[in-house]
């Protein structure tokens, strides 16, 4: 068998090498383990750029127990994660015979784990490797596994299967999606472990992104696409211009300034008049691209870390296995409809900084990991997206990665939270939602719907406060009222002026709606406009001689009384039907009618008061008590 039993001394290797791996990486291990018991024997394994996969690959001999003699086979289509894959198996498989297989370079008949490129083995160069390795390798691993539905790699495994058909074949991936339609389900049966960056991020292993969406005119329209995504060479030409270029500089220095920042481009000489762009703007700069001889690349590389380069450029070269942490610009110059190439673009950037990195793996809470990203010099990482025309075409940025439309902009904040604020909205109202365009205007719509539904003033609560024992007072917030042609007072404005002002942004949002709405409620109301006013109402009740009198006060107009009565409680309940009904706004501007508000103190018509008569006794102490929870 390829795997021996899985027993104690599995879980002792796992206890072994608990501290180099972290929880999700151990639960990744475990379910390719736990698939493997259900006779599964081609898996794929996604995780987000920044989360580890290197070290995951490099423990699996061990993991998996690979029999003496058999062979581990890696291959990835890059030198440069050939390289870093190599380094990570001599650390964590020390008595390993590691060979490498590619271009001049041949792996030793004795290698017990091979790493090579995956354009080495192909033609006679496959034929001749598998004439010194054959049924030895048992256990075959594909790097950036999205590649794997291409023809040089579905080759290799139908060579590794066809040899020793219980051979295990494991592929590791970010975007487990293809964009040009073609299914890893045809190499992979199963996804067995998936974490994706937005639960990376909430876990606290990757840093927090924000975004700004940076508008052209460009018109991407007339570009044709081909494979899922646009055809390079006529994307080039468009979005290779003068204007276009140097709005990127711009906001790079508006919104980023002085930041490490990673730029991605649609051609080699875009990256290179990119790059002149931001050297003319005095920006340190840099760039490279697959045509840049190596010994180059390696010193722009090495200045970029060590920040002698603040700016670095390229085409296409840094999508993979490119691992700077200090990184915390991401600059997507290059419009792709593919979400694995654009998830590839951003993932650069959201690694934690080195120096917080393994301190993260010893923290026990999400919360607390969150808690230390926040804290350190690189709090949360940014996205720059320059978003030309294209109605035709869905072009990928970074709100789209979390399901909010390709056109929002987050405007620097957490697009996290932008996500859930538009999802809010979604739920109240479809067709708002559809109309926003940037977080303010999410903000502001949700604004509107909560005053929209939110109950009239004179459906709150009244809460009575005792100034003194003779003395209370209710207030309640501005009400919007007004008065009609005829002088007459309207009340209740606020539900109808709110929802015309909500409708009137819904259906023209660039009009001035308070306009409309003023407009309207005067149509509908013969509303006189010069008179409506918002204003806070304050009711005060306090004795007087004999009674308890309710004054009235609207905004700054003198206080007008509105009720009286002997007892405290009853005074205090009579203003409270006098504002529910409205009629107490009836006072304002008009003349006191004093004879009704005080005809109560005659008990017959005629009748006067006789000498030792008693007045009307005040309230008792427990009813007072009684209005505290009023």
């Amino acid at each position: 068998m390829v795997i021996a039993a899985i027993d104690d001394c599995c879980n002792d290797a796992l206890e072994a090498m608990a501290p180099r791996l972290r929880p999700y990486q151990i639960e990744a291990q475990e379910a390719i383990l736990a698939a493997l018991e259900r006779g599964t024997r081609r898996q794929l394994v996604s995780l987000a750029t920044g989360l580890g996969k290197t070290v995951i690959i490099a423990t699996l001999p061990q993991r998996l127990r690979i029999r003496s003699g058999d062979v581990t086979l890696i291959i990835a289509h890059r030198d440069e994660l050939i390289q870093q894959i190599v380094e990570k198996m001599r650390d964590e498989n020390p008595e390993a015979v590691i060979g490498v297989e590619k271009a001049e370079r041949r792996a030793d008949p004795g290698s017990t784990i091979v790493v090579a490129t995956v354009q080495t083995l192909a033609g006679r160069r496959l034929d001749a490797f598998f004439e010194r390795f054959g049924r030895r390798i048992s256990l075959f691993i594909i790097d950036e596994a999205h590649h794997a539905a291409a023809p040089t790699y579905r080759a290799i495994v139908d060579r590794i299967i066809g040899a020793r058909p219980d051979a295990i074949v494991l592929g590791f991936t970010a975007t487990p999606n293809r964009g040009d339609g073609v299914r890893l389900v045809d190499v992979f049966y199963e996804i067995v472990y998936e974490m994706d960056a937005r639960r990376a991020i909430e876990s606290g292993y990757l840093v927090p992104v924000r975004s700004f969406a940076i508008a052209t005119k460009t018109n991407l329209d007339d570009i044709a696409s081909r494979a899922g995504d646009f055809v390079l060479g006529q994307l080039a030409q468009a979005v290779n211009t003068d204007e276009r270029n140097a709005r990127i500089v711009d906001a790079y220095r508006r919104h980023t300034p002085l930041s490490k920042a990673l730029v991605f481009t649609a051609s080699v000489e875009h990256a290179r008049d990119v790059a002149a762009v931001f050297l003319a703007a005095g920006v340190p700069a840099g760039f490279a691209s697959g045509e840049t001889p190596r010994e180059e690349r390696e010193r722009i590389i090495d200045d970029f870390r060590r920040n002698r380069i603040r700016v670095l450029v390229n085409c296409g070269l840094y999508l993979e296995g490119f691992d700077v942490p200090s990184i915390e610009v991401v600059i997507n110059a290059r419009p792709t409809k593919s979400t694995t190439l654009y998830t590839q673009i951003t993932g650069r950037g959201l690694r934690p900084v080195d120096q917080i990195a393994d301190h993260l793996s010893t923290l026990a809470t999400g919360a607390e990991r969150r808690e230390l990203i926040a804290s350190s010099v690189k709090p949360f990482a940014i996205v720059l997206d320059v978003v030309d025309q294209a109605h035709r075409h869905a072009v990928v940025t970074l709100p789209s990665l979390w399901g909010l439309p390709m056109q929002i902009d987050a405007q620097g904040r957490p697009v996290s939270h932008v996500a859930e604020r538009y999802e809010e909205l979604c739920r109240r109202d479809p067709k708002l939602a559809a109309r926003v365009r940037t977080l303010e205007e999410i903000e502001t719509a949700l604004v509107e719907l909560d005053a929209l539904h939110a109950p009239p003033p004179s459906d709150r609560p009244a809460t009575w406060q005792p100034i003194t024992p003779e003395h209370w007072r209710l207030e309640r917030p501005p009400q919007r009222m007004a008065r009609d042609r005829q002088g007459k007072p309207v009340t209740d404005l606020d539900a109808t002026y709110n929802l015309l002002l909500a409708e009137a942004r819904r259906i023209a949002p660039k009009e001035n709606a308070e306009a409309f709405a003023r407009r309207m409620l005067e149509a509908m109301h013969d509303i006189d406009l010069r008179t409506m006013i918002s204003a806070p109402i304050r009711v005060d009740v306090m004795r007087r001689g004999g009674l308890f009198v309710a004054s009235l006060i609207v905004g700054d107009n003198p206080p007008r009384d509105i009720a009286a009565a002997p007892e405290l409680v009853r005074v205090i309940a009579e203003a409270e039907r006098r504002l529910e009904q409205g009629a107490a706004l009836n006072e304002i501007g008009a003349p006191q009618p004093r004879r009704a508000l005080y005809a109560h103190r005659r008990s017959a018509p005629g009748r006067r008061k006789r000498r030792g008569e008693m007045t009307a006794p005040s309230a008792s102490p427990h009813a007072a008590a009684s209005l505290a929870s009023l």
